[in-house]
């Protein structure tokens, strides 16, 4: 019996802290769920679009996403959502469907429509798409905003703070 004591004193704290560790992500859930909340709720959804060896993608997860203060303003404030920009999975937006016109047989190097339709922005006349951006919608699936680039925190708090319900 106190070997068995001793042994539960000894794991108790490696599974709170793993438990704990839990909490101290964004809350990411698929887009149609976010879109299901965001309409119930009227709260807005924020998608990350991401691509896989991404440089700047990995850096803006690893500093900016994992910072608490982020976290906990994300997951309070939106429905997050995170897609990687050369998804294979059907997306409908706006009544249409959008899907990544490249066969599956040639890999994932083919950027999504719906990453093309929402996530383009306009500099010097001309439309672009990066990685990683965050595109804000309002609670009826609206776009409302296109943030580009790797977002630093101070710059992303500040971006996305005047669209909180």
């Amino acid at each position: 019996m106190k070997r068995l004591v001793i042994l539960l004193l000894a794991i108790t704290p490696f599974t709170a802290f793993s438990q704990g560790a839990l909490k101290n992500k964004i809350d990411w859930i698929p887009l149609e769920k976010a879109k299901k909340y965001a309409k119930k709720y009227d709260k807005n959804i924020l998608v990350f679009f991401y691509k896989k060896n991404c440089q700047y993608c990995e850096e803006m997860k690893s500093e900016t996403l994992s910072d608490q203060t982020v976290i906990d303003f994300i997951n309070h404030n939106f429905f997050p959502v995170k897609i990687d920009s050369r998804t294979k999975d059907t997306i409908l937006y706006n009544r249409i469907k959008y899907s990544n016109q490249q066969p599956i047989s040639h890999g994932s190097t083919f950027r999504h429509d719906f990453y093309h339709e929402v996530a383009r922005f306009n500099r010097n006349g001309e439309d672009l798409t990066t990685t990683p951006t965050v595109v804000l919608f309002n609670s009826k699936f609206e776009k409302i905003n296109v943030l580009p680039g790797k977002q630093a925190k101070p710059l992303l708090l500040r971006n996305i703070k005047a669209y909180i319900k």
